[in-house]
């Protein structure tokens, strides 16, 4: 048996919250936070908290990476079910009565013969028809129950999140891989803008809320941190933590409080007052994988009933739907693991292992790709006592050579200085966009 520091616990355990994606506060006092789920990919679901942190309904039936849940005016819940690209109407006793699935005679398809692709936001208008943001179709729709386009916004949009419909009828949009906030009247025009493309005004902005003063509220996701603008852009509030915490988006209550959803950011939501304290939190994490006390498994001789390697996480969670484990069984001596991979996104084949803040550790490993599009490497994130990356983005991640294209057999190594505040390493291998990469003897050395 592998020596372990830290055990993990159950994967896909109801109400366990690992990246909460979305949050409202209901009119009765309770919280609806939306939860992508785990590592590999298990335990998305709706959750309904109420004050004092009790559960008291959840719907978490086929959901795979669940963007946003929102309270309908009739009572149901209106879910972008994200990685099954599909829009579900779910009532209190979890019974799914509209889904985009049935639109088109059963095909999925809208009215203008498009498809959903990973819808991530949808909020009800006055009208009863819905306004989503439809992201890798680069795309804000209006649609009805039966799946008609109304209105649609097909221009000048890179993976949009969050269209929030405003009183005056225009629509907020993050475009988010745009690196800016835009308001839209319904004539396709863009009256206002923040954000001049550069990750230092913002850098990949999840959400954006209008005030009844007209300054908006912005959820700068990979700054970390919470902005209020004027009208003019001038910046007049903001909220930041010590720690990366990678805010997804941001809920105004009628108290004037600011409740967030914290993914890679310890696991929470968290309300706070414009003074910066937190009046309320909810975190019920609990770590799925185990915690080894060095690398185990770096020659991949020994492999688990499912395929995988033991030892190691298959993490499909932001591969949105595609990617696969696969085995090179001419590699000798022994059969070796990779990814095979078909879109954007990311995948990979990651294990935890305890480091000791501040040491130095050379890590190596021989690669492979065949027609990677996009990138292929080893790399490594670093966790604090809560479970919170300390980097803001995959980018910052102390990593090797970034392969692309086909390459034969590559030694790759680098050295990587543990952080201060570093509890645990998760060493990876990743790849993105598409392509196939194989890894074998990986290891992991103190200097």
């Amino acid at each position: 048996m592998a020596d372990m520091v830290g055990p993990g616990c159950q994967r896909g355990i109801p109400g366990n919250v690992e990246m909460p994606l979305a949050v409202e506060r209901l009119p009765n006092g309770n919280t609806l936070i939306a939860d992508a789920g785990d590592e590999a990919g298990f335990g998305s679901e709706i959750i309904e908290v109420n004050p004092v942190g009790s559960i008291v309904w959840n719907y978490n039936e086929g959901l795979k990476f669940a963007h946003s849940g929102r309270r309908l005016r009739n009572g149901n819940t209106l879910i972008t079910d994200t990685t099954n690209n599909r829009l579900i109407e779910v009532t209190p006793d979890k019974r799914i009565v509209m889904s985009s699935d049935e639109w088109g005679g059963g095909t999925g398809k809208l009215s203008d013969s498009s498809r959903l692709h990973y819808p991530n936001e949808a909020f009800e208008l006055e009208d009863g028809t819905f306004l989503v943001t439809d992201r890798n179709n680069d795309r804000c729709i209006q649609v009805d129950r039966k799946g008609h386009v109304i209105w649609a916004f097909e221009k000048e949009l890179h993976h949009p999140h969050n269209g929030n419909p405003l009183p005056n009828g225009n629509i907020l949009i993050a475009d988010s891989d745009g690196n800016r906030i835009v308001e839209l009247n319904r004539k396709k025009e863009i009256v206002w803008s923040y954000g001049d493309g550069k990750p230092e005004t913002l850098w990949w902005p999840r959400g954006a809320i209008r005030l009844e003063d007209g300054n908006t509220v912005i959820t700068d996701s990979k700054n970390h941190r919470i902005v209020e603008v004027s009208p003019s852009g001038k910046v007049l509030w903001k909220f930041q933590t010590e720690h990366v915490d990678k805010f997804y988006i941001t809920h105004v209550t009628k108290e004037g409080t600011f409740l967030i959803a914290c993914t890679d950011g310890h696991h929470q939501v968290m309300e706070v007052d414009r003074t910066g304290t937190i009046v309320w939190l909810f975190r019920n994490y609990r770590r799925p994988s185990p915690i080894y006390a060095r690398l185990t498994n770096g020659f991949f001789k020994e492999v688990g009933e499912d395929g995988v390697p033991r030892h190691w996480v298959f993490a499909p969670r932001l591969s949105e739907g595609g990617g696969k484990l696969i085995w090179d069984n001419n590699n000798k001596p022994s059969p070796c693991p990779g990814l095979e991979y078909d879109r954007p996104g990311g995948l990979f084949l990651q294990q935890n292992i305890t480091v000791k803040p501040g040491a130095t550790y050379r890590v190596g490993a021989e690669i492979k790709t065949i027609d990677v599009k996009g990138a292929a490497c080893i790399h490594i994130d670093f966790y604090d006592h809560l479970v919170g990356s300390l980097y803001r983005d995959i980018t910052d991640m102390p990593s090797g050579e970034y392969f692309t294209g086909t390459n034969d057999w590559t030694h790759d190594s680098f050295e990587v200085k543990v952080p201060p505040k570093a509890t645990f390493g998760q060493l990876r291998l990743a790849i993105n966009h598409s392509g196939k990469v194989f890894v074998k003897n990986i290891m992991m050395n103190p200097l």
